[in-house]
């Protein structure tokens, strides 16, 4: 039997762009539930701001937005198998900014991920991995050169509000992800689209 990928795996897939539909009831009464602003709708532009600055200039390499909830989800590479919490207006304090995030240039990052992976690969629990992962892991180690490109990425937050405003299938929470250079985003039907940051201009030129 043939082997099947995962959307999102260990590989990195430029050309990824994958639909998936939730559940058929909150597809059919997207219309009759009324959408509640809050204090992210409010701050929208200035946090769309402050989320790319953790990006690319902070130990942050993935953030879980919940436009919904104002709750927002970091991982650092500094800290790569924790995930902290914050509240969205929080990180619009600059004193709360400046004790909570440590300033690494996006480049230094991501040579970091790469060193912090060639240890794993010296680290005896390598060797329990199959012989095709450790190959595989090793090979994308020699390969990885960059995070992300700083024009997609700037692109994703400076459409954030676009995609909040849509009429009828808003936005309700998106996974920015540097280490796969991947965009998770679920909208208020449910559905979720997964694409790669590149994939991400397409996306809002045929949608939006």
């Amino acid at each position: 039997m043939k082997k099947k990928d995962a959307l999102v795996g260990y590989y990195f897939n430029n050309n990824l762009m994958h639909s998936i539909k939730g559940d058929k009831s909150l597809r059919e009464s997207v219309y009759n539930r009324k959408r509640a602003f809050n204090s992210v709708d409010e701050n929208m532009k200035s946090l769309s701001q402050v989320w790319l600055y953790l990006l690319l200039e902070t130990g942050a390499y993935r953030l879980v937005i919940g436009l919904n909830n104002a709750e927002v989800r970091i991982s650092s590479v500094f800290d790569p198998f924790n995930t902290e919490v914050h509240l969205a207006i929080d990180l619009l304090n600059p004193e709360y900014m400046d004790f909570h995030f440590n300033k690494i240039p996006l480049s230094e990052k991501s040579r970091l991920i790469k060193r912090i992976y060639k240890m794993m690969e010296a680290d005896p629990a390598f060797d329990l991995l199959s012989t095709e992962w450790q190959h595989s892991l090793s090979a994308r180690n020699k390969k990885m050169e960059k995070l992300t490109d700083v024009d997609d990425l700037s692109f994703i937050m400076e459409n954030l509000p676009k995609l909040r405003d849509l009429d009828g299938y808003y936005l309700r929470s998106i996974t920015i992800n540097l280490f796969n250079s991947t965009v998770s985003m679920s909208f208020n039907c449910d559905g979720t689209q997964i694409m790669s940051h590149q994939k991400f201009r397409e996306f809002i030129e045929h949608y939006i």
